[in-house]
């Protein structure tokens, strides 16, 4: 029993000294893995030249975005003509694109009873300003009593009044066109028989195509009236249109967060139509942020940070993403244009450490 205790504490007193041998022989490894540097590793990081890194200068880079969406055709300006007043169709002119100017006639219905209602109304008032003068003479003289005078003077006014009636009924036989445009197909013929207020046929000014397209809220802030915008549209394929924000809606709805835009394409060359798709494109400015390579972004802590070189020493500067572009990540941080950034050689630094910048385009060790 004794024998068995004392061969206990050799074996244990073995396994002790074994240890304590692997862990002198390893010793740096050690002390590196728990990053508890020396007294001699501190010593000689001071008299070294300091930590080898490569270096980059901050740049200035502007965050803009571009922007795309589907959005839909409308003319400048587009109504529905409607008949003007009852009545059967004698002269249509409106045609599948057939163009006209403002004031053209498009429609005239059979108006013989109006030409004789105005003809019947233009004889009265002709008799009632007849009336009215000899009275008007008389009363002068102080012959005609004055009630009689302006008995007569009434008559007259309400003859005029069935005469501008009659012409004004006469006029609404004629549909005319409301402005420069362009005519669609008509849903009636010359001898229908039409209501008043019947849909004839579309009409547009398509001199301008409006496109409209939805913005998320996000983006409200970087949109202005006449900013350019670039568009394209099944209708012709290979081109593209340009054009810019002429209107941008007051609310955001609430369903989308987004924000109804209107943008204007000139049309003179008349190949765009209202109601067809149209593929937009916006390039939207933003604000300018320093930009740094990609490999210099580190995260450290629950927070993002760059080294930054300050009288040869390492600096952290803590940043936030901003966006990642072409390699180069913009970032929003205490940074300036210039700004020398490690981007190699991070692994060996902490706060103060000095370096030697190997890029250093004068050659001279920090």
């Amino acid at each position: 029993m004794h024998k068995t205790s004392v061969l206990k504490q050799v074996v244990i007193s073995a396994l002790l000294i074994a240890g304590a041998g692997l862990a002198w022989q390893y010793r740096s490894e050690l002390r590196g893995a728990v990053n508890l540097p020396d007294a001699q590793q501190v010593e000689q990081e001071a008299q070294a030249p300091g930590v080898p890194v490569i270096a980059a200068e901050v740049i200035t880079m502007p965050d803009d975005l571009t922007f795309s969406a589907i959005g839909t055709g409308l003319a400048l300006r587009s109504v529905t003509l409607r008949a003007p007043a009852s009545g059967e169709i004698t002269d249509l002119a409106i045609a599948p694109g057939a163009r006209f100017a403002a004031g053209d006639v498009l429609l005239h219905l059979r108006d013989t009873d109006k030409r004789l209602a105005l003809a019947l109304a233009e004889a009265r008032l002709e008799r009632a300003t007849s009336e009215r003068n000899r009275y008007r003479a008389l009363q002068d003289t102080g012959v005609a009593a004055t009630a009689r005078f302006e008995e007569a003077e009434t008559d007259f006014k309400v003859a005029r009044i069935a005469v501008e009636q009659a012409r004004a009924d006469l006029e609404d036989r004629t549909l005319r066109a409301p402005f420069d445009g362009v005519s669609g197909l008509a849903g009636v013929e010359v001898g229908d028989r039409i209501a008043v207020d019947d849909a004839i046929a579309s009409y547009d000014d398509r001199s301008s195509i409006l496109v409209e397209f939805d913005l998320p809220e996000t983006l409200l802030s970087r949109v202005r009236i006449g900013l350019n915008i670039s568009a394209q549209t099944p209708g012709v394929e290979g081109r593209s249109f340009d054009g810019e924000v002429m209107a941008i809606d007051s609310r955001v709805e609430a369903d989308t967060r987004t924000a109804r835009v209107r943008a204007a394409i000139d049309n003179a060359a008349d190949l765009l139509r209202p109601g067809a798709s149209f593929s937009t494109r916006l390039d939207l400015p933003g604000n300018s942020y320093p930009a740094v390579p990609e490999l210099a972004l580190q995260f450290s802590r629950g927070a993002l940070q760059v080294w930054r070189v300050s009288d040869g020493a390492a600096e952290p500067v803590p940043v936030k993403l901003v966006r990642r572009r072409d390699g180069q990540v913009i970032v929003d941080g205490a940074l300036s244009e210039g700004d020398r950034i490690i981007v190699e050689g991070t692994q060996r630094l902490r706060p103060g450490i000095g370096v030697n910048v190997l890029n250093d385009p004068d050659a001279v060790r920090s």
